[in-house]
């Protein structure tokens, strides 16, 4: 059972212009690598969090398959090794199951985790629920928490409005206000940060990103880029976020490793 003062110490690495620099791990291995890091005299790595698009993966599935049951399957594993280690964990819980939303916070935090990103989409469909139902899903989740001895409960609230495939029934410039609407509703309704994901072909702007800390007193979160002009995350800092994420781009650094290593030894070389 997780910790509601291990829920403090996550929702408090949250500043704004200081951002949590949170890694995702996919099992325990990319778990235990990133546990390496620290030190006694040095502890870069601050809490952990769940990618459930590379938990998928290990599955062989996409990750609107990634079922309810797999993914906390997962997390059960991952959460008494990040608790060992000190460190505070977030899930990726998807939409949250649908009308599981309660069940899924809740077994997550028996699982040992503390924190969570829940999406305004539908991962089948990738239609958006609507504002008021996204609210009312949220406060559901937290409620969950509270109720299972977790009230600090940190609440990622992810937005896809920046998403294509999720927001091409929108103008495009309409995108901002509906990012900024459905950010200050989710922070509203209970949510620590609001993380805007424009996907891995559009990302955000680097105007948006500035306009949304500005529109929502920097409680924002983004995933890091693997893009060759993306930001850093010490840029990113500078722009005033709260949190940055990597979602699965580790574990698709971690599978070209594989592939450049292997394709060197099957081409007559060697490893290096």
């Amino acid at each position: 059972m997780a910790s509601n003062n291990t829920a403090k110490t996550l929702k408090e690495l949250h500043v704004p212009s200081r951002p949590l620099i949170i890694p995702n791990v996919w099992d325990i291995s990319s778990l235990n690598a990133l546990i390496s890091l620290n030190s006694e005299e040095n502890r870069p790595v601050k809490a952990i969090a769940t990618a459930s698009y590379a938990i998928a993966a290990t599955l062989g599935i996409p990750d609107e398959q990634l079922s309810y049951d797999q993914n906390l399957e997962a997390i059960t594993r991952l959460a008494p090794v990040a608790a060992k280690a000190g460190l505070p964990l977030s899930t990726d819980l998807q939409d949250g199951y649908g009308s599981r939303i309660a069940e899924a916070v809740t077994a997550a935090i028996k699982a040992g985790a503390v924190g969570a990103n829940i999406e305004d989409t539908h991962p089948e469909t990738g239609a958006f629920y609507g504002i008021e139902e996204q609210v009312g899903r949220l406060k559901v989740a937290l409620k969950a928490a509270a109720d299972a001895g977790c009230p600090d409960f940190v609440l990622n609230a992810r937005c896809d409005a920046f998403y294509p495939p999720s927001s091409a029934h929108l103008p495009p410039d309409s995108l901002m206000d509906e990012a900024v609407a459905r950010g200050k509703a989710y922070l509203e309704a209970g949510a620590t940060t609001v993380f805007f994901w424009g996907g891995s072909g559009r990302g955000l702007r680097d105007v948006e990103v500035s306009t949304l800390v500005e529109k929502l007193g920097g409680r924002v979160a983004v995933k890091a880029s693997m893009k060759s002009d993306a930001l850093s995350t010490a840029e990113l800092a500078e722009k005033g976020v709260a949190r940055i994420s990597v979602g699965p781009s580790l574990h698709a650094i971690a599978m070209q490793a594989v592939k450049k290593a292997a394709s060197e030894l099957l081409a007559g070389g060697k490893l290096t």
